[in-house]
């Protein structure tokens, strides 16, 4: 019998709303809460006896597979004991076709470029191996323990510091982009280039960095507050400056 709770709002017996609602799932063809396995999964006497069929995310022309699919087989790799692990890891060789591409391939005597192969790399950080490079002078074999950074000028006190004296310093570590000036540099042409991915916006990579701010160092020497700009000169071949 209906139920009235004094509010104006009828409610039903529990056993006759069961009835009504078991009428209501018949008659909707509903499946039976028998169909349900544990945690919310189908029964699988269910799913085999309605016919139903699992379709693979394969887009629109994929393949429907029935339950009673062929028998997974091991492939060989999982069979076997692997590889041993080396000191440094190389990339897979399934990989060998994840490179940059060379403005330079045979090292003439000229500046060269290595484009990031975005179209074949996921994630917003660039491997290392992968990341852009832009060289005028070749790259320089520098020792670590003779290369030295010096901060002179403007400043109450010329500093030299050597590798080993910057990593007693607190260090941070920071995930930026860098980009070359030139990178996108095709897109202004008057005429659409008809070139891949990585050779129109190659020149950019993401990385994680760590070292010591400059603004930490640039304090310990003491800059004039007359100062208002820097020079920053590499240590390649070229001496290439860039005024910050």
């Amino acid at each position: 019998m209906p139920q009235d709770d004094g509010v104006g709002k009828v409610h039903m017996a529990p056993p006759i709303r069961e009835e009504i609602m078991g009428q209501w799932r018949r008659r909707r063809g509903a499946p039976s809460l028998d169909d349900v396995a544990g945690n919310g999964l189908i029964n699988r006497r269910a799913l085999l006896g309605s016919g139903f069929a699992i379709a693979g995310a394969v887009g629109a022309a994929g393949t429907v597979t029935g339950a009673a699919a062929e028998p997974l087989i091991d492939a060989p790799w999982s069979l076997e004991f692997g590889q041993i692990t080396p000191p440094v890891q190389t990339p897979s060789p399934f990989e060998k076709d994840v490179t940059r591409a060379l403005s330079n391939p045979n090292g003439e005597f000229r500046n060269s470029h290595a484009r990031t192969p975005h179209h074949l790399i996921g994630g917003t950080v660039t491997p290392n191996g992968l990341h852009f490079s832009i060289n005028h002078c070749g790259i320089p074999n520098i020792d670590p323990a003779q290369h030295k950074l010096v901060i002179h000028g403007m400043v109450k006190q010329p500093l030299e510091f050597t590798i080993d004296a910057l990593m007693r310093y607190p260090m941070v570590t920071r995930k930026a982009f860098v980009e070359c000036g030139g990178n996108s540099a095709p897109m202004f042409s008057p005429e659409p280039i008809q070139a891949p991915l990585q050779a129109l916006h190659g020149l950019v990579s993401c990385a994680e960095w760590t070292g010591v701010p400059v603004s930490t160092l640039l304090d310990e020497a003491g800059v004039d507050p007359k100062a208002t700009w820097m020079l920053a000169e590499g240590a390649a071949g070229l001496m290439g400056e860039r005024a910050l």
